[in-house]
């Protein structure tokens, strides 16, 4: 869903909502709230979050955590390359997780989002966002911008007051995040502690 209602929303803008109103409610429901202000690019942002998650964890779920337990008969640099690097899960999430469902919500954009799940899986996203983890990347937007000369476009007014304070706030803790799973990960590298220097210590 998360893959299929990027395909659906991001192409539905130039629909006229009303030639689907009565027909699809649900997906009129939709429109109407991704398409008010910039829930569009929020949306956007949470589910980048939400992909990258759900791929970790399918990713987790499927690598043995002996290396010297049988896998069907599998010789080692199979399961090295295609269970513990995460070569397989990549190829099934890929075809079946995201490709798939992209195809086919660009091909029937309206019908695709027609159900409350899309609607849940939008507000899901909407959270995501509002938590301020992935806020570092608005930082970003606003260096290009600045580095480009050319203004960042908004459907809605300029931040002030309070909502500046709260978002400039959550850019910070994001930063935070980022500066600490920066420093966790090359530690990690530094002192050979990644998963597969735990599990394959002969590999330099």
């Amino acid at each position: 869903m998360i893959e299929g209602q990027q395909a659906s929303l991001v192409g539905l803008p130039p629909v006229d909502p009303d030639l689907y109103k009565d027909s699809h409610p649900i997906t009129y429901k939709n429109a109407a709230l991704a398409f008010k202000g910039d829930n569009l690019d929020r949306y956007l942002m949470g589910r980048q979050f939400m992909v990258l998650l759900i791929v970790f964890v399918i990713n987790q779920c499927s690598s043995p955590l002996d290396p010297k337990v049988d896998v069907l008969g599998l010789p080692d640099g199979v399961k090295f390359v295609f269970l513990d690097i995460g070569l397989a899960m990549i190829v099934f999430t890929c075809i079946l997780g995201q490709l798939t469902t992209q195809v086919n919500a660009s091909h029937m954009m309206i019908d695709y989002v027609n159900n409350y799940f899309a609607i849940f899986t939008l507000y899901t996203c909407f959270a995501v966002e509002f938590s301020g983890i992935m806020h570092s990347s608005y930082l970003i937007q606003n260096i290009l911008s600045a580095a480009s000369g050319k203004p960042i476009i908004s459907n809605e007014p300029p931040k002030e007051g309070f909502t500046f304070a709260f978002f400039w706030g959550r850019v910070l803790m994001s930063l935070a995040i980022l500066g600490f799973c920066l420093a966790v990960t090359l530690v990690a590298l530094l002192n050979g502690q990644t998963s597969v220097a735990v599990k394959y210590p002969a590999i330099p």
